[in-house]
């Protein structure tokens, strides 16, 4: 009888194990994946650190396959029949940064002011150029002297143009000393846009003292064997044509490249307002191993402009031209050492190669315009004809204005960069430290100057409970011209709630920081007679502290976050004859509001509000209604606010906004003596059609209000702009 219930027992095991479906989980590199997810209809199962599952099954079955950091994977189970499952890792999402802490930190614990820009939201916007996406970012200000082409400063909340760091894959792209022109910055071949705002010197050192932009570039499938691409055409206002292309792909699971080009060309709305632009990026990486990869990334732009000058103030400048030429290369190495430590070691160099000829001098042009002024603020109405009768309330003001020909002026600069760091997680927490040492160049005169500076950086991340997340850090700079400076930050994250009804989580975060601008190579070492260089300089200085809300609701399908900051600029450099010093200081308090919302899965809405109040506290002109003591910070608008509304249902997508800008301060003392700006808003819409999974026509327009309006006093914008194209994939 015991040898029949034997018997019975083998049978009814082996049957149970006929009726399992078993399998392991890997990722892309075959290493096996714990705590993965395998469900099919009411059965469900987990991997062990094998990566090994076993569900019971009585049939074949759909199983959905999930793990958190990899996309989530359909497949067909049967069983007694083993399975192998492999999840690509998924991309980043909007909850997951890099840029804040220089590892990747879920949004909550960062305990930084950010915004994240998506491939899919530059996509809905046909790629626009840098400084339009910038635009619709709380806290941070766009200033473009004129169209398409014409240099474009960044600010963010209140700093200098010279305060925001600009990162493509860690190669900082700003001038020695923080000067950055956005005018030939495109976003394509851009897989991913961070923008952290506040100082970041703890992390990234100088130039870092008002926040950090950090572009992530494409990378390839190294699963697909099969190449990928896409080509586009279109054409619009002002003889405007555009083209661009992509491949990407990869080989043998360990191999993979993406490789974009773009060519922008307009005739521009004015004489000699023509503007080219033609730039290209290859991202190349190669796995060695499962733990150890590689990669290299080359990224350049080739930039042609006419320089058209103040047409809104009636000047006109009918030859003079800059051309400009900046290039990025870059190699790094990721590895992973056990299951705590991963390290990277990097190289990178970027150059700017700038020139500027006005061959032909021409004037003098007599100019005419209407002011108003109202206490000591001075509004331009508009140029006059100085025949006309004086309209009651504005006061006639005429100028004579030449434009002098000069020999071809060369602005060449670069900047080189070696870097290793490390990254040790351990509980409750991680460890992120490192050295780096760059090598600043410039040809300032026509001879050559440099400096050297080396840094180390530590920054501690630790979770005191699942609630409150603390973060600090240090760096210590020692530089060849302004020798030693430590910069510290530090921020906490705390979660007031969790799920509760319609609220998904609330958490408070604060923040404070040091961060510092260097002074440029010009301004340390010029030997001009009129502009002496100043190695005595001191870095500009940034104190800043910072708090925020943030809500989510109703399943997270929107999210609100309000932060109010207070900031202190010093130190500020400026030009007092012959040389540069270190003698005006300001300060900038302000909050801002974001929203981002999904209605459906074919309905979302994004909204953005800043209030800011900026006071220059030190002068060396006090008395000034441009730069004196008490007036506001330059360009700085005291309200700003974006507004977006996408519709995506199936195969064609809508989405139409503004940017709207308040009244502000912008000086122009040498012309008509203006000092205000007034606000405006630019109304945009674009729209997309998919006829088939190849061909997708498109079409996007700007201005539609064709509103009259200068981003900086006397360079008008363009008038309304609509553009068409047809883009084919495969």
């Amino acid at each position: 009888m015991k040898n029949v219930h034997s018997l019975l027992f083998l049978s009814l095991a082996a049957a149970a194990i006929a009726c399992a479906a078993e399998g392991i989980v890997i990722d892309p590199s075959g290493r096996p994946i714990q705590h993965a997810r395998v469900a099919c209809a009411d059965a469900a199962a987990e991997t062990g650190a094998d990566g090994r599952f076993s569900l019971p099954l009585t049939a074949a079955c759909r199983a959905s396959v999930s793990a958190p950091g990899f996309e989530t994977k359909q497949v067909d189970l049967v069983p007694a029949a083993p399975a192998r499952i492999q999840l690509s890792i998924a991309a980043r999402s909007e909850r997951v940064l890099v840029t804040a802490n220089r590892r990747e930190t879920d949004i909550a614990e960062a305990g930084a002011a950010t915004s994240v820009i998506t491939a899919a939201d530059l996509e809905k916007r046909d790629y626009p150029s840098l400084g339009d996406v910038l635009r619709e970012v709380p806290g941070m200000q766009v200033a473009q002297y004129g169209r398409p082409g014409s240099l474009a400063d960044v600010f963010g909340r209140g700093g200098q143009s010279t305060g925001m760091l600009v990162l493509v894959d860690g190669v900082p792209m700003n001038d020695p000393g923080g000067a950055i022109n956005l005018a030939g910055f495109t976003t394509t071949g851009i897989d991913r846009m961070e923008v952290v705002r506040g100082p970041e010197s703890a992390l990234f050192g100088a130039d870092a003292s008002s926040g950090v932009i950090q572009l992530f570039t494409k990378h390839g499938d190294p699963e697909s064997a099969m190449p990928h691409g896409s080509v586009s055409y279109e054409r619009g206002s002002f003889s405007t044509d555009r083209w661009t292309a992509s491949l990407t792909g990869g080989l043998r699971g360990r191999f993979d490249y993406s490789l974009e080009a773009d060519q922008f060309h307009s005739a521009g709305e004015y004489p000699n307002d023509f503007f080219r632009d033609t730039s290209g990026t290859a991202d190349v990486g190669f796995r060695i191993s499962p733990q150890t990869q590689v990669r290299g990334i080359f990224r350049t732009f080739d930039a042609l402009t006419g320089t058209p000058n103040q047409v809104g103030y009636g000047i006109y400048d009918l030859y003079g031209s800059e051309a400009t030429r900046d290039s990025l290369v870059s190699a790094a190495a990721d590895d992973v050492r056990g299951s705590h430590y991963v390290q990277r070691v990097s190289f990178g160099y970027h150059r700017s190669n700038d020139v500027f000829y006005e061959p032909v001098g021409q004037g003098p042009y007599t100019v005419a315009a209407w002011v108003q002024e109202v206490g000591n603020r001075v509004y331009f109405d508009g140029l006059a004809n100085p025949l006309a009768p004086v309209p009651p309330g504005l006061t006639l003001v005429t100028q004579s204005e030449s434009i002098w020909a000069s020999d071809p002026y060369l602005s060449l600069s670069s900047r080189t960069d070696f870097a290793y760091q490390g990254t040790i997680t351990h509980t409750g927490g991680a460890a992120v430290f490192g050295y780096q040492y760059e090598r600043q160049d410039a040809d300032i005169g026509g001879s050559n100057v440099s400096r050297d500076d080396h840094s180390v950086f530590l920054e501690e991340q630790y979770a005191v409970s699942h609630r409150l997340f603390l973060s600090a850090g240090i760096r210590y700079e020692q530089n060849s011209a302004f020798h030693t400076k430590l910069t510290p930050r530090g921020a906490a994250s705390y979660r007031l709630a969790g799920e509760h009804g319609a609220l998904s989580s609330t958490y408070l975060r604060a923040s404070a920081g040091i961060g510092i601008v260097e002074p440029s190579l010009l301004q340390n070492y010029s030997q001009e007679s009129y502009a002496v260089g100043n190695p005595a300089l001191r870095p500009e200085k940034t104190t800043s502290y910072e708090a925020g809300l943030v809500q989510e609701w109703f399943a997270r399908r929107l999210r609100t976050e309000v932060s109010a900051f207070d900031n202190a600029f010093r130190d500020l450099i400026v030009y007092v004859y012959p040389t540069w010093q270190n003698v005006e200081a300001s300060r900038a308090r302000g909050v801002e509001f974001s929203s981002r919302m999904k209605i459906s899965s074919w309905l979302s809405a994004t909204g953005g509000y800043t209030r800011m109040w900026t006071r220059i506290t030190a002068s060396d002109t006090p008395d000034s209604i441009f730069f004196g003591v008490g007036q506001e910070i330059a360009r700085q608008p005291g309200n700003a606010g974006t507004v977006s509304v996408t519709l995506a249902p199936r195969r064609w997508t809508l989405q139409a906004g503004a940017v709207l800008v308040g009244e502000r301060q912008d000086p122009d003392p040498y012309v008509f003596g203006v000092n205000r700006n007034r606000g405006y808003q630019n109304v945009y819409a674009s729209g997309s059609f998919r006829l088939n999974k190849h061909v997708s026509p498109f079409l996007h327009a700007a201005n539609l209000l064709n509103q009259d309006y200068s981003e900086v006093l006397g360079y008008p914008a363009l008038s309304r702009n609509v553009y068409g194209g047809l883009r084919l994939e495969w």
